[in-house]
C-alpha cells in the first residue's frame, strides 16, 4: 500500500514537473516571439493599450481589422484580460456582441473566457503558490481556497454562476488544488452561460 502510494507521489511530481518546465517554454517562446517580431509586437501592444484604457469602440476595430482571424484576437483579448486582471471581461463580452452579434457573440465569449480560465489554471498549477500570491490578495486565496476544500469542482460551478464573485481568482486557485483541468473547464463552462449570454 505504501509502495503504491510513493509510486503515485512520483507519478505526480514527475507530472508537476513537466507541466512546469512546459509553461515556462511557453512563457519563454511568447515573449521571444514578442520582441523578435515587430508588427506582432506593435499589435498586440496596441490591443493591450486598448484593453487597459477601456475603449470598447477601439477594441471593435482592433479586433474587427483581422477579419476570418477576429475570434483569435478576441481570445487573445480574454487572455490578457484574465492574466491582467482587474480588467473587466465584459468589455470583451461587449465587443464581441458587436461585431458577432448578442448569441454568437456571446458564445465566443463564453468559449474564450473558458479558455482563459483553463490559462490561470495552468499558470497556477505549473509556476505553483508564490505566483500566484502575487496576483490574488491573501484574504481572498484564503476565503476562496476554504471555499474550494468544503466543495470542490462545485465551488468552481457555484462562483461561475454568481456574477460578483471574482472570475480570475478562483481559476488561479484552482490550479493549486488536486482538481482535474476538465472538470474545471466544464465548471467554468456551464457555469457561466447565464451571466455571458445577459452580457451579450
Amino acid at each position: 500500500m505504501e509502495q503504491s502510494d510513493s509510486s503515485a507521489l512520483q507519478h505526480t511530481n514527475r507530472s508537476l514537473l513537466l507541466l512546469r518546465v512546459v509553461t515556462l517554454l511557453v512563457l519563454v517562446a511568447g515573449l521571444v516571439c514578442y520582441f523578435v517580431i515587430p508588427t506582432l509586437r506593435a499589435q498586440l501592444s496596441s490591443g493591450v493599450t486598448l484593453i487597459l484604457h477601456g475603449d470598447l469602440l477601439g477594441l471593435r476595430t482592433w479586433t474587427a481589422q483581422f477579419g476570418l482571424w477576429a475570434p483569435l484576437a478576441s481570445l487573445f483579448l480574454m487572455i490578457v484580460q484574465a492574466i491582467a486582471a482587474p480588467i473587466p471581461a465584459i468589455l470583451i463580452t461587449g465587443v464581441n456582441s458587436l461585431l458577432f452579434g448578442p448569441f454568437l457573440g456571446g458564445l465566443l465569449s463564453i468559449i474564450s473566457a473558458t479558455i482563459a480560465a483553463a490559462v490561470c489554471f495552468l499558470l497556477a498549477r505549473g509556476l505553483g503558490e508564490p505566483f500566484v500570491s502575487r496576483l490574488v490578495s491573501p484574504m481572498v486565496l484564503q476565503r476562496a481556497n476554504t471555499f474550494m476544500a468544503q466543495h470542490g469542482t462545485a465551488a468552481v460551478l457555484i462562483a461561475r454562476l454568481i456574477p460578483v464573485v471574482p472570475f480570475d481568482p478562483i481559476s488561479y486557485i484552482a490550479g493549486l488544488t488536486r482538481m482535474r483541468l476538465s472538470a474545471f473547464c466544464w465548471a467554468t463552462l456551464v457555469g457561466q452561460i447565464p451571466a455571458g449570454m445577459t452580457y451579450s
